[in-house]
C-alpha cells in the first residue's frame, strides 16, 4: 500500500535517530530471517525461480528495514548493485505494496517541494505501529483507495474483488492469512495478549504500552532471565520482581539513563533482580545443610 503522505524534514530525522531495534549482529539476522520468510511466503515457490539479482535486492531491503522497521534505498541504487533494472525493483516493490508487506511513503522534494524518494515501512516489523502512530497513517481510507484504483485500471482483476466480498471462511490460507495481517495484526490492542502471561505484569505494563505485540515481547524477556538464572522458584512466585523491574526501567526512561533500548535495559534490570533471588536461595540451601537436624535422623 502505497500513500502521498510525505515526510517533513523534521519527522524524517526522528526516524533515522530512533532507537534501534537490533542490539548486535545476530539479531539483526535474526529479524532480516523474520522480514524475508514473509516476503517468501507471499510469493510461495515462485520466489526461488526469481532472477538471483532480484531474490538478493529483496534481502537488502530486508536487511536495511531490520533495524528500524523502514529503509529508503532507491530503486535505481538497488538495480545497478545486483544488476537490474529500476523497472524491476519498481514492480516488485509496487506487489510488496499490493499485498500488504509493505507501506511507502515519500520524502519531500527540496528542489520543487514535491514527491521526493520512497521511504518503505514494513509491515511485519515490530515497530511498524510506532510508525502508523507517529505518521498518523489513515490505513483504512488508503487502502479503500488502493482497491478503488486496481480496478479501475486492472477490470481482469474482478475475481479477487468478490474474494474480499467473501466470508473469511470462505477463504483460502494464502487470502487468509493477507486478510489477518491487513486487518487484525496493524492494530492489535493489549486485550489480545495471550492468557498465560500474568495480569499483574499486564496491568503494570499496560499503561505505557498499549499493543499486545510489546507486551508479548516484553514478558519473553522476563521468561528469558528466568531461565538464565536458574531460578528453583516457580516463574508465577516472582513475577512481582518482573513488574519491580518494569517500574524501574520505565523510571530510568524518564531520568534518561538508558543508553540502549528500553527492552534491552528492562531484560538487564530483571535478570539482576532475578539473580539476586537466586543468590538468596543459594544461600538458604547452604544454610540447610549446614544446620543439620540430628535429633530427626
Amino acid at each position: 500500500m502505497s500513500t502521498t503522505r510525505m515526510l517533513t524534514t523534521e519527522e524524517f530525522d526522528y526516524m533515522k535517530n530512533y532507537q534501534s531495534f537490533i542490539e548486535n549482529r545476530s539479531q539483526h539476522q535474526s529479524m532480516k530471517r523474520k522480514l524475508l520468510k514473509e516476503i517468501i511466503n507471499l510469493y510461495g515457490e515462485k520466489f526461488y525461480r526469481l532472477h538471483e539479482g532480484t531474490r538478493k535486492a529483496l534481502d537488502r531491503l530486508c536487511w536495511f528495514a531490520a533495524e528500524k522497521g523502514f529503509c529508503f534505498p532507491g530503486s535505481t541504487y538497488l538495480g545497478k548493485i545486483y544488476e537490474k533494472s529500476k523497472g524491476t525493483i519498481d514492480r516488485h516493490l509496487k506487489e510488496l505494496r499490493k499485498q500488504g508487506q509493505i507501506i511507502t511513503v515519500y520524502r519531500r522534494c527540496p528542489r520543487n517541494n514535491g514527491k521526493g524518494n520512497p521511504v518503505h515501512l514494513f509491515v511485519n516489523h515490530p515497530f511498524f505501529n510506532h510508525w502508523v502512530k507517529y505518521l498518523q497513517l489513515d490505513l483504512e481510507s488508503n487502502v479503500e483507495a488502493d482497491v478503488k484504483t486496481e480496478n479501475t485500471e486492472n477490470a481482469w482483476e474482478s475475481k479477487s474483488k468478490d474474494i474480499k466480498k467473501q466470508s473469511t471462511y470462505n477463504l483460502s490460507l494464502k487470502d487468509l492469512n493477507k486478510y489477518l495481517r491487513n486487518k487484525v495484526n496493524i492494530q492489535l490492542s493489549s486485550d489480545y495478549v495471550p492468557s498465560y502471561i500474568p495480569t499483574s505484569f499486564k496491568n503494570a505494563v499496560r499503561p505505557f504500552f498499549s499493543y499486545a505485540d510489546d507486551i508479548y515481547e516484553l514478558w519473553g524477556k522476563v521468561q528469558l532471565a528466568y531461565k538464565a538464572c536458574r531460578l528453583e522458584k516457580p516463574l508465577e512466585d516472582v513475577v512481582f520482581l518482573a513488574v519491580q523491574a518494569f517500574k524501574e526501567t520505565v523510571f530510568a526512561y524518564k531520568r534518561k539513563r538508558i543508553k540502549t533500548t528500553f527492552t534491552a535495559y528492562f531484560f538487564g534490570t530483571v535478570r539482576g533482580l532475578f539473580a539476586v533471588e537466586r543468590r538468596r536461595e543459594v544461600q538458604l540451601n547452604s544454610n540447610s545443610a549446614l544446620f543439620y537436624n540430628f535429633l530427626e535422623a
